[in-house]
Parts: structure tokens; C-alpha cells; sequence
């Protein structure tokens, strides 16, 4: 009986994560967990499917909708496993996935988990688990992979209240430029960037009150005076908009009571960023407008000429046509007024001699 029992539930699991490879599900469509399933055994299967390297991948998306099921409907089953268990970090190897649709459909349920409202501090160590992973996948080639790390970021830094995330996204900066294996350098500026951006939004919803209490303050200076001695040149921008965000925020006076507390290095380095003359990144390069004026001039005079080319020839040309006409009716009349001035001194040549 126990083993056609254990043959049923077998049965009844795989019947579920068939039915759950639709692979856009909204999240006001989940269905609530089937009670007579055996979640402990249900969760081993998940797990189970997460692990093999090789698994179907419409039946990875069906576990990412089973979880999405549990953490909406029974989110104490769903801490039980999803964090006791462990299954997350299998989770998250599904955000590099080379299928984009399981790939999107992981970071949804990890939007969903940092969106609740009941979130609680496991959501920190999610976090700090996730910031590695998804920071390099914003810079994908594809929008909707975008939009969806955008949206989990937007959750994270929304919904976890507690101050140390500010410490990791800081630790995730200082170590970003040795992790990130990418040969375009440019995207490790936009990652410096994206983490910067973050940490700004994180610390205005943090607010005055728990940035002003923050014990690790001074593990944060620390971190930001290490990044920037990384490559001051390059760092320095992030490193001063971070510290504009905490000055105005904390206020003055409150930051510089806790700077107090600092080391001579830190107080320094504080310091050292606050008088660095960041460069306007906004500068227009050479030639460019030129350039736009050039083709935005090009593009007005076919409209008005219509001409069948456009390039810098056919101006030339036309302009020379022009100028030829110009030059020949130029010559025509002063052709013609030499003539008419012979005409005039033979007329007065005439009239001479008939009074003579």
C-alpha cells in the first residue's frame, strides 16, 4: 500500500509540473496548492529537477511556477524549503540559463519573494546572493531580460529595510571589477553605475533615522575609500555621489559625528573624494555636431533641391551648375552693355559729322 501510495504521489507531481509550463502565468492566476499532495515530498522533486544539469527545461519552468504557487498561498511551507533546504541557490543558477524564458521566469519569482510585504530578513541573505548574479545580467541584449532585472532591483532595494544591505551593495561594488570576466570595460562602468544608482535608492528609503543609526557606517566608508583607491580617476564619481546621497540624507552635522568615530585613512579618503574634480561625462565629443549639422543640412537641402544623390559630389556639382550660370549670364551682360556702348559713340560719331 505505502509503495502504491508512494506511486501516486510520484505520478501526481510529475501531473502538476506538466500543467505548469505555461510559461507566462500572471500572478493573479496561481492556483492554490493541491492539499493532497505531500509537500516534503513534492519539495524533493523540486529539488531534485533543480540539480540535474541536464533537466527538461519546460520542467525547470514548472518548478519556478510550483514555487511561485507556494510563496503566494503558504509562504511558511515555502520558507521551510525554499530557504531551510536550500533550494535557492539552484534557483539562482536558472537566472544564467541559456533558455531566456526560464531565465525571465526565475527572476520573476525572485521579484515576487522581494515584492511581498511579509518579507522577512532571509530576504538579506537572498539579496546578497543575487546582486553577483543579476548585476551582470542587466546589461543583456535582450528588453525584456532587462526590464525584469530592473523590476527585481527596484524590489530589493524597496522592500528590504534592513541597513546592512547598503554595506553588500558596496561590498558588490569594491569586488565587481575583479568578478566580472566581460572584456567590454564600458559595462563595468554600467554596473558601477547601476550598484551606485542602488545604493542611492536604498538609502532614501531607508531614510534619516536608520542611516543615522546604521552601525555598520563605518564598515561602509571603509569599503567606499577602498574602492575608490581601486582606481581613483575612474571611481571617484561613484564615490562622491554615494557620499552626497548620505550627507543629505543624514544631514552635515550627523555624518560628520560619525566620520568622527573613523580612522585617519577613512577621514582622509572621505575627504580626498569630497575635493576630487569629477569630469563632466556629459561633454559632447569632437566632431559631433559638426557631424549632425552636416547630415541634418544634407537631409534639408535634398528635401528642398530634391536631388537624386546625397553625398558632398553632388553639391558640388550643383553648386558649380550654379555657379557657371551665374558667371554666363554675367558675361551676357557685360557683353551686352560693351555693345550697347559701341553703338551709343557710332550713333554720337555720326551725328559729329553731319553738323560738321
Amino acid at each position: 500500500m505505502n509503495k502504491e501510495k508512494s506511486k501516486k504521489i510520484y505520478q501526481s507531481q510529475f501531473t502538476i509540473l506538466e500543467e505548469m509550463k505555461n510559461i507566462n502565468i500572471p500572478y493573479d492566476s496561481l492556483k492554490p496548492l493541491e492539499p493532497e499532495i505531500d509537500t516534503v515530498s513534492m519539495f524533493q522533486k523540486l529539488k531534485e529537477i533543480l540539480s540535474e544539469k541536464n533537466s527538461d527545461w519546460t520542467l525547470q519552468i514548472g518548478v519556478i511556477n510550483y514555487l511561485r504557487r507556494a510563496q503566494k498561498y503558504d509562504k511558511n511551507v515555502f520558507g521551510q524549503f525554499f530557504y531551510g533546504a536550500k533550494i535557492y541557490p539552484k534557483l539562482l543558477d536558472l537566472i544564467n540559463s541559456v533558455r531566456s524564458s526560464v531565465s525571465k521566469n526565475a527572476l520573476l519569482l525572485l521579484k515576487e519573494i522581494f515584492s511581498d510585504p511579509e518579507v522577512n530578513n532571509s530576504t538579506l541573505s537572498l539579496a546578497k546572493a543575487t546582486l553577483p548574479l543579476l548585476i551582470p545580467k542587466i546589461n543583456s541584449n535582450q528588453s525584456f531580460i532587462k526590464a525584469e532585472c530592473k523590476q527585481l532591483l527596484e524590489s530589493i532595494c524597496k522592500n528590504v529595510t534592513n541597513p546592512e544591505l547598503l554595506l553588500i551593495i558596496l561590498q558588490q561594488i569594491n569586488t565587481n571589477p575583479k568578478t566580472i570576466t566581460t572584456p567590454n570595460v564600458r559595462n563595468k562602468d554600467k554596473d558601477s553605475e547601476i550598484l551606485t544608482d542602488l545604493f542611492a535608492k536604498t538609502a532614501k528609503n531607508l531614510g534619516k533615522e536608520i542611516l543615522v543609526a546604521n552601525p555598520n557606517f563605518q564598515e561602509i566608508i571603509k569599503s567606499l575609500v577602498c574602492f575608490y583607491d581601486l582606481n581613483r580617476s575612474k571611481n571617484a564619481k561613484y564615490c562622491k555621489n554615494i557620499l552626497s546621497c548620505l550627507i543629505e540624507i543624514m544631514e552635515k552635522a550627523n555624518f560628520d559625528s560619525r566620520l568622527d568615530k573613523c580612522g585617519k585613512k577613512e577621514k582622509d579618503g572621505v575627504a580626498s573624494i569630497m575635493n576630487e574634480k569629477v569630469e563632466d561625462n556629459n561633454k559632447k565629443m569632437k566632431g559631433t555636431v559638426s557631424s549632425m549639422h552636416f547630415r541634418k543640412t544634407l537631409h534639408e537641402r535634398k528635401k528642398s533641391f530634391k536631388f537624386s544623390k546625397c553625398n558632398n559630389t553632388s553639391f558640388d556639382k550643383g553648386n558649380k551648375s550654379v555657379s557657371i550660370k551665374i558667371m554666363a549670364k554675367d558675361k551676357e551682360a557685360i557683353a551686352a552693355s560693351k555693345k550697347s556702348n559701341l553703338i551709343r559713340l557710332h550713333h554720337n560719331d555720326e551725328n559729329v559729322q553731319k553738323n560738321n
